[in-house]
């Protein structure tokens, strides 16, 4: 009998926020590779393609980039957001969900892809996990019941009426 042992690989941990996680395909270098999570640091490829996975997660250039043509998941969108580069807008996340018919979920990360902040299912703001001192933070309790602190956000109201714009 053969009996392959697999080191973990050398990356940050990546955080899904669906449980249980489905197979992700991780479209930026600098992850740690998992059963069910695959990194492909050259983006949306065919070895992408033949992983079939049900989610996809990347920085927010490459996901927009990928909108534009006709791929089908059928989990969530997660876009990755680091410290002082661009945000996920509000019309960002209603494209994406158009293109790609999922929930978008936004995960605020540093320069070593680790989570920083990571968005729930009530789309409330960005729960902070650590590193965001100096932020301006909301402390009320979230809709999703997590009373982790969030980065502040444009309330709903201002998010849909850039929706209508």
């Amino acid at each position: 009998m053969v009996v392959r042992i697999r080191r973990p690989s050398k990356g940050a941990n990546f955080l899904h926020p669906i449980n249980p996680a489905p197979r992700t395909a991780i479209l930026a270098a600098g992850f740690r590779e998992t059963r069910l999570t695959r990194i492909f640091p050259e983006g949306w490829t065919e070895r992408a393609r033949a992983f079939q996975p049900a989610s996809i997660a990347g920085p927010l250039a490459l996901i927009k980039r990928l909108s534009r043509d006709t791929w089908a998941f059928e989990q969530a969108v997660v876009v990755f957001t680091y410290a002082g580069g661009v945000v996920l807008s509000p019309l960002d996340r209603e494209a994406l969900w158009k293109a790609f018919g999922v929930p978008v979920f936004e995960q605020y990360l540093n320069s070593k892809n680790k989570l920083l902040a990571t968005e729930c299912d009530a789309h409330s703001g960005l729960h902070v996990v650590s590193g965001c001192e100096g932020f301006r933070l909301e402390r009320d309790v979230c809709a999703c019941g997590n009373p982790a602190p969030r980065l502040m956000r444009e309330s709903r109201l201002e998010e849909l009426a850039g929706l209508l714009a």
